[in-house]
């Protein structure tokens, strides 16, 4: 069984590309929206508790390295932690798939608390004009808008690319999903360099390919 999470926020829309692939591929899946309000949260986490073990979780949004985040709507409804550190044993005997900033280093340290199969977590992932600004490092480098926006592009691309391959192996072992994400994050790095002449693009994308853990 498979359930995607995505929270919906203005900031998260161009992540429904993956949802659309996945749904115009045939891959079956059970879809939850956290939308920007209390009831939303409380039914999402509801209906996490109550999937069978050994469930495929992939959740797309926002998280930091103590939580990851539910729906926002600007100033009406600022996000709020969906799940924090402390309840990642929503999780106990899944499958987990973090799209979200930082949650390389929440798996990290909620390991014995999550209790999962396996679960695979990211970086920074900056998406945002706002997230570069506030790190002097990639102002330096030059990041601009025009690169959030290929970088989105690469994101959505690569983990389309990968989920598919994933979701038709016959095996389906959780583990090879990094792998095979690894292989394409590979592919569209070496393009960002040889055919679009596009470092800081490249290193974007290098950063969340060496950023990525599995537990």
């Amino acid at each position: 069984m498979t359930t995607v999470i995505i929270s919906i926020d203005p900031s998260t829309i161009f992540l429904f590309d993956i949802v659309k692939k996945l749904k115009s591929n045939s891959i079956e899946f059970e879809l939850i929206e956290v939308h920007p309000n209390n009831k939303s949260y409380k039914d999402c986490l509801v209906k996490i508790a109550e999937l069978p073990d050994n469930t495929t979780i992939l959740f797309l949004g926002h998280g930091q390295d103590n939580q990851i985040y539910g729906g926002e709507l600007l100033n009406d409804f600022p996000k709020q932690p969906l799940v924090n550190i402390n309840e990642m044993g929503i999780f106990k005997n899944q499958n987990l798939f973090l799209l979200a900033c930082d949650s390389a280093s929440l798996i990290k340290s909620s390991f014995r608390i999550a209790k999962t199969n396996k679960a695979i977590g990211f970086g920074p992932l900056p998406t945002e004009i706002e997230e570069v600004q506030r790190d002097k490092k990639l102002v330096n480098e030059g990041i601009t808008l025009n690169t959030i926006e290929l970088f989105k592009q690469a994101i959505n691309e690569t983990i389309i690319i990968s989920l598919l391959a994933y979701f038709k192996d016959d095996s389906k072992d959780f583990i090879f999903l990094k792998d095979y994400l690894n292989l394409h994050l590979n592919k569209r790095i070496n393009k960002a360099i040889l055919e679009e002449n596009n470092r800081n693009l490249a290193d974007l994308l290098f950063n969340m390919k060496n950023d990525m853990v599995i537990y």
